[in-house]
């Protein structure tokens, strides 16, 4: 499980590190010395600082937070104010999955968190990887990418605590004809609670003292079990709406609870599949704190 830690990063210190693991930024503040009223807005917002910092961190090992392009750069001979960043991280372990291509089924499972995927490649980066029994012809384009590969990994296993895919079922396009590839996936288990709510209800997400953070959403059906009692609508297990994430947390984010269901902005991204509401959160802060 991972432990959470507070840091604050000035201009002097601008360095995130692991001893153990990879970085997970779960929330960011931007602060100065100054008091500020509602008439003087922060020239950062936290939404911002945040997601600066997820882009430069998350998975990581270490990482510098240098912004000098950036409203929130700490070090801007323009800023008087001393600006600050409080930031609320984890180390977390990072796993990785290489699979040869016709070898079947991909398994990402974490024992204790949920699966969320940090890269993923499919086609060929180096001459070592499964090249064995392969003639050198098959092995010499290194520079081989399916384009969309995280985006399309990420929808399908983010927010599971298993995820199987069927590599000889789930077709993609070929990225280099005569060129032998691989699924290479790097994926990390995130500390975090799961809510599911079928089409025709709603659930309540309560973090007691502590706030909720957001980290997956997704309207539609990634399995064929979930909210299936007395169905027969299940046939489509790659139901997808990615744009649900943004509505839910506008809904939750940093609140203390919330009610999640079906909205008519989610739209029908199945027709004819029976569809449910999945939200992956965590809860900082207050007694949950290790949630």
């Amino acid at each position: 499980m991972s432990v959470l830690e507070n840091r604050f990063l000035t201009c002097v210190d601008l360095s995130l590190q692991c001893d153990h693991g990879v970085l997970k930024v779960y929330g960011v503040k931007y602060r100065t010395n100054e008091k500020s009223t509602d008439e003087s807005p922060k020239p950062c917002s936290d939404t911002e600082a945040f997601n600066t910092l997820s882009e430069r961190c998350d998975g990581k090992g270490q990482c510098q937070v240098t912004t000098p392009s950036s409203v929130c750069d700490l070090c801007n001979p323009a800023q008087l104010n001393q600006p600050y960043l409080e930031v609320t991280y984890g180390c977390l372990e990072s796993k990785h999955v290489t699979t040869c291509d016709g070898a079947g089924m991909v398994h990402l499972e974490c024992d204790d968190g949920l699966v969320f995927v940090q890269k993923a490649v499919y086609g060929r980066t180096d001459s070592q990887t499964c090249s064995q029994g392969r003639p050198q012809g098959q092995l010499t384009n290194t520079q081989c990418s399916q384009e969309g590969t995280l985006t399309r990994w990420s929808q399908r296993c983010d927010g599971k605590r298993m995820c199987e895919v069927n590599m000889k079922v789930n077709h993609v396009s070929d990225p280099c004809y005569g060129t032998y590839k691989y699924l290479d996936v790097t994926y990390i288990c995130v500390p975090a609670r799961v809510s599911i709510t079928c089409s025709d209800s709603t659930s309540s997400l309560d973090c007691g003292k502590g706030v909720i953070k957001v980290f997956h959403a997704n309207f539609g059906r990634r399995d064929g079990t979930t909210c299936s009692a007395g169905r027969h609508e299940l046939s489509d297990q790659n139901c997808l709406q990615p744009k649900v994430l943004e509505v839910v947390k506008k809904w939750c984010e940093g609140k203390s609870r919330c009610t999640v269901g079906h909205d008519p902005t989610f739209g029908d991204p199945c027709y004819g599949t029976y569809k449910y509401l999945e939200v992956s959160y965590r809860c900082l802060g207050g007694e949950y704190r290790w949630y």
